[in-house]
């Protein structure tokens, strides 16, 4: 019977006419490659690998097309653009060569091999040696359009298996697993949110909130119309029953759309989250795992974050007047971007945010922290972090050997009308 190794052009996949007792020991193949040293830390190889192989057991491969694959595994919108957004394709050549790898070393006694071909995202299954099974030949790639391939009738007899073929196509297929990470460079986003998606505990998104205080209406009404009026001075009695405090019962819409932007990224890249207030998170759970902290003033755990950092948040308050800026610690604290009028609030044209990533790679331990002066940079900086098509600039500034730093980034967004616009990256440092 004619088999293959890794990258052969040649082969067999199912018909619709294969056993049950064939299809079972596939998925146990599959189980094995999956539980590999190859696959280990690669979640989204995994889940993708699995969904190939599935369907393909289902006879659904003319359904098996990039969009669908995008959509369904990855959580992109079903009509989204396949040209701009490679996820697919970049997943699908990660695992040829993480399947290369696999029989290479764990899986090279395997007499029962899976194979991606390029071109295809149908899975086709060889047999070395023995494997009694209703086979049929099938095309190696995609025609046109990306449909699935058409199998041609089932074969009777099988040639003599010659050992001598595996050389060359294993050659073939290490120089593949050796060279293409040379050749097929990961997204910047996808390469900075890597370290959250391996295996590991819940992703904990962390909330800053500030107490929330109630007073009786007519005094609410007595202090929206002196603010109305303008700059003077009121008087207004009230007795300590009137006043009541609800602790954490108060954040901003711009930290709830920065905290609904992380919570649908995570989920569409199948992240399991905990959500926490900052008063509520614990030192445990920052030291423990994987953490984002949302808004720097009012989390305590970013504001200790900001601290440590070379941007870094400042405030100064003269009398009733506040201005916020972020400084360059190497710049021994140089104020270098401003916003003057936080407080009394004016109308502000323009807010900054920081994004912060730490990790340490021995302990486990991943943060990433994003904030603004105000809450327009929050809110932009959330967008930042989970669309890809504001990396581009990023991508000019990193140098080279960023994803094995922390690193920081600075955004800005002009606001108009009390809306941020897109973000724009102004600095990006790495240590």
């Amino acid at each position: 019977m004619a088999g293959s190794v890794g990258g052969s052009a040649e082969g067999h996949t199912l018909s619709p006419h294969m056993s049950e007792g064939d299809r079972t020991r596939i998925r146990e193949q599959l189980a094995r490659i999956l539980e590999s040293r190859a696959f280990e830390g690669s979640h989204r190889c995994q889940e993708l690998l699995q969904y190939l192989v599935s369907k393909t057991l289902e006879s659904d491969c003319p359904n098996l097309k990039e969009r669908l694959i995008g959509a369904e595994v990855f959580g992109r919108d079903y009509g989204y653009d396949t040209s701009s957004d490679a996820i697919v394709r970049v997943k699908a050549n990660e695992i040829r060569k993480r399947l290369a790898q696999y029989y290479d070393q764990a899986g090279r006694g395997d007499t029962l091999r899976i194979h991606l071909p390029v071109g295809s995202y149908v899975p086709r299954f060889f047999v070395v040696g023995q494997f009694p099974s209703a086979i049929e030949e099938t095309q190696s790639s995609l025609p046109p359009g990306g449909d699935a391939p058409r199998a041609t009738e089932s074969i009777a007899s099988r040639p003599r298996f010659r050992w001598w073929w595996l050389l060359p196509v294993a050659l073939v297929s290490l120089s593949i697993w050796a060279f293409w990470p040379h050749f097929s460079p990961q997204r910047p986003i996808d390469v900075f949110w890597e370290p959250f998606f391996k295996a590991g505990p819940p992703v904990v998104v962390c909330i800053p909130a500030s107490d929330r205080i109630f007073l009786p209406e007519e005094a609410v009404r007595q202090m929206a119309e002196s603010g109305r009026q303008g700059l003077g001075q009121m008087s207004m009695a009230l007795k300590v029953p009137d006043v009541r405090v609800v602790p954490n019962g108060q954040t901003s819409v711009q930290n709830i759309r920065a905290t609904l932007s992380i919570a649908t990224y995570l989920s569409q890249n199948k992240k399991p989250i905990q959500f926490g207030l900052a008063s509520e998170v614990s030192l445990e759970q920052i030291r423990r795992g994987r953490v984002v902290l949302i808004g720097g003033f009012r989390n305590p755990w970013a504001d200790a974050l900001n601290q440590q950092m070379r941007y870094r948040f400042e405030t100064s308050l003269k009398g009733s007047h506040e201005t916020s800026w972020i400084s360059d610690s190497s710049a021994e604290g140089k104020s270098v971007w401003a916003v003057p009028d936080l407080w009394p609030f004016g109308r502000q044209v323009v807010d900054y945010a920081i994004i912060s990533r730490f990790f340490d790679p021995s302990s486990g331990q991943i943060v990433i922290a994003l904030s603004g002066l105000n809450g327009f940079g929050t809110q932009v900086a959330a967008e930042f972090l989970t669309d890809p098509k504001y990396w581009s600039r990023f991508a000019q500034l990193a140098p080279e050997g960023w994803d094995r730093k922390n690193c920081q980034i600075v955004l800005e967004t002009k606001v108009i009308r009390e809306l941020p616009g897109p973000p724009k990256v102004l600095a990006v440092h790495t240590w």
